[in-house]
């Protein structure tokens, strides 16, 4: 049996932080986690169980934290 693609509404803010900008990432209303600049690169967190990744780019911290967020999701 074929099971159907459930779409998911991921949306990403931009807001500014202590003077630095933060990536926040949403799915539907509810905030999974961030991207900020740390020095040469950035650190992607997960809200959920506030986890840390250090990321060569912001792209790559979006898709680890979406990464991360459905793989440990219940």
């Amino acid at each position: 049996m074929a099971r159907k693609d459930k779409k998911i509404e991921v949306s990403v803010k931009d807001i500014e932080r202590h003077n630095q900008p933060v990536q926040q990432i949403f799915i539907g209303k509810r905030l999974i986690g961030e991207v900020v600049t740390d020095n040469d690169r950035f650190k992607a967190l997960l809200t959920t169980d506030e986890s840390e990744f250090y990321v060569h780019s912001q792209e790559e911290g979006l898709e680890m934290v979406l990464q991360q967020y459905h793989l440990h999701q219940h």
